[in-house]
């Protein structure tokens, strides 16, 4: 079996969540893309770009934007999107924030776009608005587990 570039990245935000005390399991959500149940109660969908410096883009497509809805019906305000930024860091997105920073509308594929100044956190632009403030490098993932 050859490893897909995905594995790498979406194994290096994997691999953070199970070194933390909190984390007891994890499983793939096979009817949601790239999505994970962590510790039963947590839907995460994680998305990355390979590119090393800021700016990172991500798309998402209708399908994306369908798949991210489904998580939320799942896990409700425990759903959360993580955007992996090369090996910068990964951006944690509560789920209210990326559908109000992307607009989502399920009709038409949209952009979100991860900046990251040097020693900074990340600010996040979508095709709705700016994200209100800046997403710390610890957010990912601290706030899975709050």
């Amino acid at each position: 079996m050859s490893i897909a570039e995905y594995h790498f990245y979406h194994g290096a935000a994997l691999s953070v969540l199970v070194s933390r005390t909190e984390f007891t399991g994890l499983s793939r959500i096979t009817d949601i893309g790239p999505a994970y149940a962590v510790n039963n109660v947590i839907g995460l969908y994680i998305k990355h770009s390979t590119i090393e410096l800021s700016p990172w883009q991500f798309t998402f497509t209708q399908d994306h934007q369908s798949e991210i809805r489904k998580l939320f019906q799942r896990f409700d305000d425990r759903t959360f999107i993580g955007l992996v930024c090369g090996n910068s860091g990964i951006c944690l997105l509560k789920y209210g924030e990326y559908a109000n920073t992307l607009e989502e509308d399920f009709n038409n594929q949209k952009t979100l776009t991860v900046r990251r100044p040097s020693g900074g956190g990340f600010r996040v632009v979508g095709s709705a608005r700016k994200f209100k403030g800046v997403i710390s490098l610890s957010r990912f993932p601290e706030a899975l587990f709050e």
